[in-house]
C-alpha cells in the first residue's frame, strides 16, 4: 500500500571521501561522494559539473605558442602582467625553440596570436654541465614606486627582470644597477622567487640548496650587502618560498622555517616544525586568506592560531587522503605537479600529467570551500582531461582568466563552454551505499527524484547498484534522465530583452523522477554524463522504498 512506502532523502555535500568506511558514510557523511570527477561545490548548492576549457584565441584560431618554425615542446610559462606601457595587461608565455636549447619568450596581442619578444639575452634550455633543464619558469610581478615589473627565474639561468621595455639579467658579478643588475649576495640559478617586505627574495639554486638571498630594500638589481641585501641559511633543501600576512614562509622536504622582520636585526628565521614538509613546489596555493601546501599526508594549511606567533598546520584533506598518499609513487609530483586558484569560486586546482600522458587521461585534483571554516568547509574530488605544463590565473579588466599551457604547446583557457577544447566532459559523482538506517533489513527501491539544477540541455545516465557490489546480488540495467535545458527568468523591472538586465536560468522543474528496479540491503547510485552536455548541479535526491524483510 502507499502508506508503506517510505522515503529518505539526501543533500549532496561533503565532497569526494575516498575511505570506503560504508557504515560510517552512510550514518555520518550520506552526501559525500566516493567517487566524484569534475564536479566542483556548487556556488547554488549540491556537486556542479565543471565548465570546460577552449583554446585562448578562438579570434584568429592560433592555438600554439610560436609557430611551427619558431617553438616546439610544452608551454614553459604562462603569466599575466600588468605592464606600465599604457597601463596594458600583457600575457607571457616562454617555449623551446625549435632545434636548440635555448627558449624565447612570447607575448600576446589579441586577435593577432603570440608575438615573440626580445629578451637581448640567450636563455639555455641546459646548464653547463648538461644535466639540468629547464622544467618549468617562476615568475613574481611588483612594483616598488617606480613602475609595474616582473621577474623570471628557471633554475638553469640567472634571474631575469623585465619592466616593460627592457629585459636585464642579474649576475653574481653584477654592479647591482638597473644595467648590470646583481651582486655579491645572489645565487646564480634560483628556481624560486617572491617578493616580501619590498625585497626580492631568491632560493632553489642548484649548487646552494640551502640559501635563500634577498635584494636591497625596494631595488630588484642589487643585491650587494653592502646596500642590504643578505643571504639566509635554512639548514635544508629548500623546496619553496612563499609569503603570507607578516612572514615568509620557506619549506623544505621535512621542515619548515618562516622569515619575519627585526627593525634593528633585519630578517630573522625561526623553526615552525621539523616533522612536515612540502613535496611539491608548486602545490604552495594562497586561497580564502589561506596558504595551502601538499604535504606527504594530504593538504595542509599555513594559518594563524588565536595564540599569537603559533602555526597550525593540521590536514585538511583527510576525506581524499587515500587518494593523495599514492601520488608520490605514481608521479615525480615536484616536476610535473602544477597548481592554479580560481578567486570567484575560492577553489584551487592540481593538475598532474607530463607529455607522456594522453590529455583524456590526465589526472588533477579540485578543492572548495563549500564555506569559510578553513577546516570544515573544504571539499575535494578528482579532475580528469585537462593536461597541464604550467597554469596560472587573475584578472584582465573585471574579468578572472584561468589559463593552463600544455604539453603540446597550447594555451588554453578555463571557465569556458561544454566540452575540453572539443572534447566531451566526462562526470562521475557515485554515492555511498545507503542502508537506510538497518542493514540487516531488505529494501525494495521504487523511484528515485534527483533534485537538480540544469544550465541547458542534459542527457545523464543513472545506475543502481545493490549490497556493497556484492556479485551475487542482481543489478538493473542503467538508466537514461534527461532535461530540455534553462527556461528564461528575467529579473528585475523595466526589462530590455536583450540587455544585461535579463538573466537566464533555472529549471521549470528541478527534479528528474525515475523508477528504479531491484531490492537489497544498501543501495548505492552513480551519475553519469559524456560528451557536449550543459553545467548542472546534483543538489540531492530522494529515494522511494518498501521495507521487504529481515534477513
Amino acid at each position: 500500500m502507499a502508506d508503506r512506502i517510505q522515503s529518505y532523502k539526501v543533500i549532496s555535500s561533503g565532497g569526494l571521501n575516498s575511505t570506503e568506511n560504508h557504515l560510517d558514510l552512510a550514518e555520518n557523511f550520506p552526501g559525500s561522494a566516493t567517487r566524484l570527477v569534475n564536479y566542483e561545490a556548487g556556488m547554488y548548492g549540491g556537486y556542479r559539473r565543471i565548465d570546460g576549457y577552449q583554446p585562448l584565441d578562438t579570434a584568429t584560431a592560433t592555438e600554439f605558442v610560436g609557430t611551427a618554425e619558431e617553438a616546439e615542446g610544452k608551454v614553459l610559462c604562462l603569466a599575466i602582467f600588468r605592464s606600465t606601457l599604457y597601463n596594458n595587461a600583457d600575457l607571457l608565455a616562454a617555449r623551446k625553440d625549435v632545434g636548440t636549447n635555448s627558449y624565447s619568450f612570447y607575448k600576446y596581442l589579441p586577435y593577432a596570436g603570440w608575438s615573440k619578444l626580445d629578451t637581448g639575452t640567450t636563455r639555455a634550455m641546459t646548464s653547463a654541465n648538461g644535466f639540468v633543464s629547464v622544467n618549468r619558469i617562476r615568475f613574481v610581478t611588483f612594483n616598488f614606486g617606480d613602475g609595474n615589473k616582473i621577474a623570471f627565474v628557471d633554475g638553469v639561468n640567472p634571474p631575469i627582470v623585465f619592466d616593460s621595455f627592457t629585459w636585464q639579467e642579474l649576475t653574481v658579478g653584477g654592479a647591482g644597477t638597473s644595467t648590470d643588475g646583481g651582486g655579491d649576495q645572489l645565487v646564480d640559478t634560483p628556481s624560486l622567487i617572491d617578493v616580501f617586505e619590498n625585497h626580492i627574495f631568491l632560493g632553489g639554486d642548484g649548487g646552494q640548496q640551502a640559501i635563500v638571498c634577498h635584494s636591497a630594500p625596494q631595488d630588484p638589481y642589487n643585491f650587494n650587502v653592502a646596500a642590504g641585501a643578505g643571504q639566509l641559511n635554512t639548514g635544508f633543501d629548500v623546496v619553496q618560498i612563499k609569503p603570507f600576512r607578516d612572514n615568509m614562509f620557506v619549506f623544505g622536504s621535512n621542515a619548515i622555517k618562516r622569515v619575519s622582520t627585526d627593525l634593528t636585526l633585519g630578517f630573522l628565521l625561526d623553526q615552525v616544525t621539523t616533522n612536515v614538509g612540502c613535496i611539491a613546489a608548486d602545490s604552495v596555493l594562497e586561497i580564502g586568506g589561506d596558504l595551502v601546501f601538499l604535504a606527504p599526508d594530504g593538504l595542509r594549511p599555513v594559518a594563524g592560531t588565536s595564540r599569537i606567533g603559533d602555526v597550525e598546520l593540521e590536514t585538511i584533506s583527510k576525506s581524499i587522503q587515500a587518494l593523495l598518499v599514492d601520488m608520490p609513487a605514481d608521479y615525480d609530483l615536484d616536476s610535473v605537479l602544477v597548481g592554479v586558484v580560481v578567486r570567484t569560486k575560492s577553489q584551487l586546482r592540481y593538475f598532474m600529467s607530463d607529455a607522456s600522458v594522453g590529455i583524456s587521461e590526465s589526472k588533477g585534483i579540485i578543492g572548495g570551500l563549500r564555506t569559510a571554516d578553513q577546516k570544515l568547509g573544504w571539499e575535494f574530488g578528482e579532475l580528469l582531461g585537462i593536461r597541464a605544463s604550467c597554469c596560472t590565473s587573475g584578472y584582465i579588466g573585471r574579468t578572472e582568466y584561468v589559463l593552463h599551457g600544455d604539453y603540446n604547446g597550447g594555451v588554453y583557457r578555463q571557465e569556458q563552454t561544454n566540452t575540453f577544447n572539443g572534447s566531451g566532459i566526462t562526470g562521475i559523482y557515485s554515492t555511498p551505499y545507503f542502508d537506510f538506517g538497518d542493514t540487516e533489513v531488505r529494501k525494495i527501491l521504487r523511484r528515485l527524484n534527483t533534485f537538480i539544477r540544469s544550465e541547458g540541455p542534459l542527457e545523464m545516465n543513472v545506475s543502481v547498484a545493490y549490497d556493497w557490489n556484492d556479485t551475487d546480488t542482481a543489478k538493473p540495467a542503467s538508466y537514461s534522465q534527461a532535461s530540455s535545458g534553462a527556461p528564461i527568468v528575467y529579473a528585475g523591472r523595466d526589462i530590455n530583452y536583450s540587455g544585461t538586465n535579463t538573466k537566464y536560468g533555472g529549471n521549470e522543474k528541478p527534479i528528474m523522477s525515475t523508477d528504479i528496479q531491484g531490492s537489497g540491503y544498501a543501495v548505492k547510485v552513480t551519475f553519469v554524463t559524456l560528451g557536449e552536455n550543459s553545467a548542472h548541479s546534483i543538489q540531492g535526491m530522494v529515494f522511494e522504498f518498501s521495507v521487504a524483510g529481515r534477513r
